[in-house]
């Protein structure tokens, strides 16, 4: 049999793997290959990005679940998926201004009329976190992850693996987000761009539930009982993060 030298660690090795690194022999490019490829990636039954996607927002517990108890070769890569849907999400949200629609609206139906110092703060708020969106979703998720394990303490998963579970919840809500961004900025009446902010609570809240359920197999009331104390405590500490962040933005663009 013939001798083969693997182009991937140098070893000598006969048959199609390397005994060494275990890569298939390696063959040159073709046209055909590299639409095989993609194909693979996108259509793949059971690790696929659009599989994953859709299992994600039916199933995320069972997910996080399954790669922390070691059941991870059937999944795509989940920070993979997760920088992925964060960055359209962060461009969907840039490119239709909701979030200046939605404070603006907000404003005009609680006949609050912001000017002068504060109407620019406010605006300075609105650009800060439509322009850095992608890094407050992933600053969120060891927030999450800290108070999930704070409060469910009887499970047996350490902050790590609660970790993975805030990630797969973030990909979920990210991925839904992406939607019901798309689908309020196509309204152009201010009543029904005000109800985005509560949307997207709902929507969070949802996917905790969700989640928390199927993780750590818990009742109805129980995860949402549990969701509700994550979100509120990381909420306040969001609250304090972007109120230092947009005080020490102001005092460096003065």
């Amino acid at each position: 049999m013939q001798q083969l030298t693997c182009a991937n660690c140098g070893n000598t090795y006969t048959g199609q793997f390397c005994n060494q690194c275990g890569q298939k022999q390696a063959h040159r490019y073709t046209i055909g290959h590299v639409l095989h490829e993609l194909l693979h990636v996108f259509t793949h039954a059971d690790k696929g990005i659009f599989s994953f996607g859709w299992q994600v927002l039916t199933k995320p517990g069972t997910i996080a679940l399954d790669m922390v108890e070691g059941r991870r070769k059937r999944y795509f890569n989940l920070f993979q998926y997760l920088v992925l849907i964060v960055g359209i999400g962060t461009f969907v949200m840039s490119k239709t201004h909701l979030m200046e629609q939605t404070v603006q609206s907000m404003n005009n139906m609680t006949g609050n009329k912001v000017t002068g110092q504060m109407a620019l703060m406010q605006q300075q708020m609105v650009q800060l976190l439509q322009k850095y969106f992608n890094l407050l979703q992933f600053f969120l998720i060891p927030v999450y992850a800290l108070f999930a394990w704070l409060f469910l303490r009887r499970g047996k998963y350490n902050y790590a693996e609660n970790i993975i579970l805030s990630s797969v919840i973030s990909a979920q809500m990210n991925t839904i987000s992406i939607v019901s961004t798309l689908l309020f900025a196509s309204f152009h009446s201010p009543k029904v761009i005000m109800w985005h902010s509560l949307v997207a609570i709902l929507i969070l809240i949802s996917c905790f539930v969700i989640s928390f359920r199927q993780f750590f197999k818990i009742s109805f009331l129980k995860a949402l009982l549990y969701s509700l104390l994550v979100y509120i405590c990381a909420y306040i500490v969001q609250l304090v993060v972007i109120s230092i962040v947009l005080f020490i933005y102001v005092m460096l663009t003065r």
